[in-house]
Order: C-alpha cells, then sequence, then structure tokens
C-alpha cells in the first residue's frame, strides 16, 4: 500500500497546488494522475469521496477554492514527493 499527496487544479491561476491531504491505496498510479483517470471504471474510495467541497488555497491569488472536479484533483505517488526526491 502506497501513500499518496494529494493536488489540485487551481481555476484561478492555473497552477496545481498541494491540499496537504494524503491517501493511501493499493495499486494506485506509478504518476501524476487525475482522480478520473485512476477511478474511472472504480468507485472513488470514502476518503477521497470526503474531501469534496472542501476547499484548497492559491498561493498566487490568496483565496480559497472548492475541490470539487475529480478531473482536477490529483493523486502524486511517493517517489514524487519533494522530501524524496533531495539527494541525500
Amino acid at each position: 500500500m502506497a501513500t499518496y499527496d494529494i493536488s489540485v487544479h487551481c481555476q484561478d491561476c492555473g497552477k496545481v497546488h498541494p491540499v496537504l491531504l494524503r491517501i493511501d491505496l493499493d495499486g494506485g498510479p506509478d504518476e501524476k494522475r487525475s482522480v478520473a483517470e485512476v477511478f474511472r471504471d472504480r468507485l472513488l474510495p470514502p476518503q477521497l469521496a470526503a474531501i469534496k467541497g472542501h476547499s484548497a488555497f492559491c498561493h498566487k491569488t490568496g483565496r480559497k477554492f472548492p475541490l470539487q472536479k475529480d478531473n482536477d484533483i490529483f493523486l502524486i505517488p511517493p517517489v514524487k514527493f519533494r522530501r524524496y526526491s533531495v539527494v541525500r
């Protein structure tokens, strides 16, 4: 089971922002993928369904926006986490 960071595409500035939430999944993607792609023919896990309606923060505009569309919510695998990409 791998832990995935959750990020969201911002409609205001067009960038992808971290939501500061993580989810544990079996059989998740090896690369950054939208929730809509990963769960196209499967039920959405309750943890992901529960974040809909929560807000994310745009660091550029300073505004909050709701997490609504599965196409705009992304799962980022552990090897892509910033803390793991730093060479020690």
